[in-house]
């Protein structure tokens, strides 16, 4: 007789363990709901991190039943025995992993794979899944990541750095972790990494296969940059689409990807043509699409062939140095800089100021005279002999003439000299020359179509081109250990200059929500701490120590949950150590999750510096007796939404006080972030 249900030693054995060490505690129900739900996702964590460290166990277990049962096949190994034998002892092994997983062959050797990388090539990573750091779906994807070295002694190193990345990185999702590893792999073997580039580039391809219901699906497989530029340019197509055109995004784009790939005309789907308003000519396609950028941003040795740094490409993360001048011999590609000397100032500088306005009474860093506020920022960027090098790809369609308004119009830059790739150090010797820059291109990742990326606490005048790490410092090589001057604009404090804006966006890659990886030039600058509109001493700075990207959603779910209750929201920090390295760290429901800046290795620069006004507590109230704020003053609340507004905030400050003096406490006690 086959039993009801399963077998009541599986369901006894594990009901019968205490879980409540590993912090599994259930809920009380005498609890109030708010804590009811603090104390269930504790547990949901707590039984996530458990998972991983039963993974540990099993794997752990998988590889010392290989070592016994491979014992014979080692030593057929070594006496040179042919090994194709289909009863050959790793056959039967690989085959007895798969029964009691009821797994097929390929789940079964990837098992058996995972298991030997644990104990042999990457074992201190592993060890982060025995304490519960990594995910086992994140130590998958490093295995494979890292599978392409072969050298034992440069396994070693990359198994090294790795788990010291990951276990410093904070909490970051699978995707973070998979860039952590390509860029380790790339800078301890490059032969390898070219190996995997090249074996990549034979996986080009277009596939076509059938779903069910009457669909089909088409998959292209290219470069990472133009399927980024495609990608973009079927969104400019369907943003010409009227607002009662009745068809998701998503069946949007797939219209338009077929219009455009069978030259077949693409309209919208509204039933009022009288009152469409649809721009869907090839002219209104051709601007929109003229303003697509997509940004990587490298060293400027590796773009000189100095060294092999990699480099960094928006929406798709470390690439080779290779790839960084390949896209900068781009005839389409432009190669604009960033001096991190005009924000990093030594101890001995003056106090930090607005820039000397220039002759013609205009802030030095929007020089007059041009129509286009974009093209200001990037005059800006490419003007004064700046010291780092940031990369475009180019636009898929024919250059657009310059033209004012506020579409994306360049200043005269430096395009890459199209030699080898090496040359003096000089910006002004470094390229061709300067010249007129197409519409659209620029280095950088950036979607400029239309207002579905419109920025709340990023310069609204544009600044939407990248640098990359700049090269300035002391003599020894470090960067002046002060975080001083020109990260908001002179004449409006809320909005960063145009190098914070690069570099807040190549700092942090992704959206800073933990799992989010939308491409940071997809993303809103957001002040951490919320910016004062109305008295803008007394809210958060714009500089690196509060400014970061989020994606649209995460964005405005910061922004407006706890607009009746304070405590419904979330609370996100940032501050800078005492390395000089970027932490944030987002509360949601009692639990902090912190997380480095996942491009750190990217601007060296920064090592030991500080800011002059991070983690300002909030203020303290006035002793009892003290007459209130006058009725007059700028900064007192008028009522209404403002007063709620102002609540929420001064709840937030406070929170953050007090999440700050814990996290100083924690490092007291157990070292460094993450805890």
């Amino acid at each position: 007789m086959m039993p009801d249900g399963p077998p009541d030693e599986f369901t006894s054995r594990w009901e019968g363990v205490d879980f409540t060490p590993a912090g599994m505690v259930a809920a009380d129900e005498n609890d109030d709901p708010r804590a009811q739900a603090h104390s269930w996702m504790v547990y949901a964590e707590s039984a996530w991190r458990g998972q991983a460290f039963l993974y540990w166990r099993q794997i752990d277990a998988i590889s010392n039943f290989l070592d016994l049962t491979l014992a014979e096949l080692d030593d057929a190994v070594c006496a040179g025995a042919d090994q194709k034998d289909l009863m050959d002892p790793y056959s039967a092994a690989e085959a007895a992993v798969a029964m009691p997983f009821a797994a097929n062959r390929r789940k079964a050797r990837m098992l058996v794979g995972i298991a030997v990388a644990a104990s042999e090539r990457l074992p201190r990573t592993a060890g982060l899944l025995r304490q519960t750091v990594i995910s086992p779906e994140m130590f998958e994807k490093v295995v494979d990541r890292t599978d392409i070295v072969d050298d034992p002694a440069i396994v070693a190193q990359v198994d090294t750095d790795l788990a010291t990345a990951l276990a410093t990185a904070g909490h970051v999702s699978e995707k973070a972790a998979e860039r952590i590893a390509d860029r380790i792999v790339e800078k301890h073997d490059r032969d390898a990494s070219r190996k995997r580039h090249d074996r990549a580039q034979r996986r080009k391809n277009v596939t076509q296969r059938d779903y069910t219901d009457g669909l089909g699906g088409i998959n292209i497989t290219a470069d990472a940059e133009e399927t980024r530029l495609a990608y973009e340019a079927i969104g400019a197509m369907i943003a010409g689409v009227c607002p009662n055109d009745p068809r998701t995004k998503g069946a949007l784009r797939s219209a338009a990807a077929i219009a455009r790939l069978r030259r077949l005309p693409f309209t919208c789907a509204c039933t009022d043509k009288e009152a469409c308003t649809a721009t869907l000519s090839d002219e209104d396609i051709s601007e929109r699409q003229a303003r697509i950028i997509v940004h990587a941003v490298c060293r400027k040795t590796t773009l000189a062939g100095v060294d092999d740094e990699p480099g960094f490409l928006d929406g798709h993360g470390p690439i080779s140095a290779g790839h960084v001048r390949d896209l900068a011999r781009r005839p389409d590609a432009l190669v604009r800089d960033l001096d991190l000397g005009r924000i990093l100032r030594p101890p001995a500088a003056p106090a930090a100021g607005p820039t000397p306005p220039d002759s013609e009474g205009n802030d030095g860093d929007f020089p007059a005279g041009d129509p286009s506020a974009d093209s200001q920022a990037d005059s800006d960027l490419a003007g004064d002999r700046p010291t780092g090098h940031d990369l475009t790809g180019g636009v898929p369609e024919p250059p657009v003439a310059d033209g004012g308004g506020d579409r994306a119009v360049p200043h005269p830059e430096y395009r890459p000299a199209t030699g080898g790739g090496t040359g003096p150090t000089e910006p002004a010797t470094d390229h061709t020359g300067p010249e007129r820059a197409p519409a659209g291109s620029s280095p950088g990742t950036e979607h400029q179509d239309g207002n579905e990326h419109q920025n709340c606490d990023r310069d609204r005048d544009g600044d939407r081109d990248t640098g990359s790490s700049a090269e300035t410092g002391t003599d020894d090589g470090r960067v002046p250990p002060v975080f001083l001057t020109n990260t908001a604009q002179p004449g409006d404090p809320y909005r960063p200059t145009a190098a914070l804006d690069v570099l807040v966006r190549a700092l942090f890659g992704t959206c800073t929500i933990p799992g989010c990886d939308q491409p940071a030039w997809h993303c809103e600058l957001d002040h951490c701490e919320e910016f004062n509109q109305i008295c803008p001493a007394s809210g958060g700075p714009t500089c690196l120590c509060n400014i970061n990207p989020k994606c649209q959603r995460h964005h405005l779910l910061k922004t407006h949950l706890g607009a009746s209750n304070p405590a419904d929201g979330w609370i996100d920090e940032q501050w800078i150590d005492e390395d000089g390295t970027v932490w944030t760290a987002i509360t949601v429901d009692g639990m902090t999750f912190e997380t480095r800046a996942e491009n750190q290795w990217l601007f060296p620069d920064l090592a030991g510096a500080t800011c002059a006004h991070q983690a300002q507590a909030p203020p303290e109230p006035a002793p009892a007796g003290e007459p209130a704020v006058p009725r007059g003053d700028p900064c007192t609340p008028r009522g209404g939404l403002q007063a709620v507004t102002a609540h929420k905030h001064a709840w937030r400050r406070a929170e953050r006080a007090r999440l700050r003096r814990e996290r100083e406490h924690a490092a007291e006690l157990y070292g460094p972030p993450p805890f």
